[in-house]
């Protein structure tokens, strides 16, 4: 199942991709507009933010609520080995790329993780922990597995798997 890894963000481990690799749009969430890769002016040279105690009176809310379940870190020490874009620019690309496939990949683990909590028979058990296992590669995920990975259909089967629970939902 989603066990085997941790869907919580650790800012410690991570690189700031959150706030370099996605784009934002100025909106009430979001204070500017910045493009992908291109890292927020808000960071310093060693990837911290320097309003951070202050995210949402700065007009920063979306910063507040994002969440990547983990995958800021997984990219940064798993795929990455700990190599950063902020020491070497021209890991930007690459590691925007794997950041934003594994986040949604996260995201998906997320949901199946709490559809886990529900009381599912068997063949749903079955269904979720397959879906789950085809998110989590045996030898891990790499650059490479990552780009060839089939989000739309990994996001499309999880979304039809959840539709498919609602009897659970409510009869809460």
């Amino acid at each position: 199942m989603t066990d085997a890894i941790d869907l919580h963000a650790d800012c410690t481990r991570c690189a700031a991709l959150c706030c370099m690799a996605p784009a934002f749009d100025k909106s009430p969430s979001f204070g500017i507009d910045k493009p992908a890769q291109t890292p927020c002016p808000n960071l310093d040279e060693a990837g911290a933010c320097v309003i951070h105690e202050k995210l949402a009176e700065r007009g920063f809310s979306g910063c507040v609520a994002y969440q990547c379940f983990g995958a800021g870190q997984r990219v940064t020490q798993d795929i990455f080995a700990g190599r950063s874009w902020l020491a070497e620019p021209q890991l930007k690309a690459p590691m925007t790329r794997a950041f934003m496939a594994l986040r949604q990949i996260h995201e998906l683990l997320a949901m199946l993780a709490e559809a886990g909590k529900l009381p599912l028979d068997a063949a749903e058990r079955r269904t979720l922990t397959e879906l789950a296992g085809a998110m989590q590669p045996a030898g891990g995920w790499s650059e490479e597995t990552l780009a060839s990975a089939p989000l739309e259909e990994m996001a499309a089967q999880t979304h039809q798997f959840l539709q498919s629970l609602r009897r659970h939902v409510s009869a809460r």
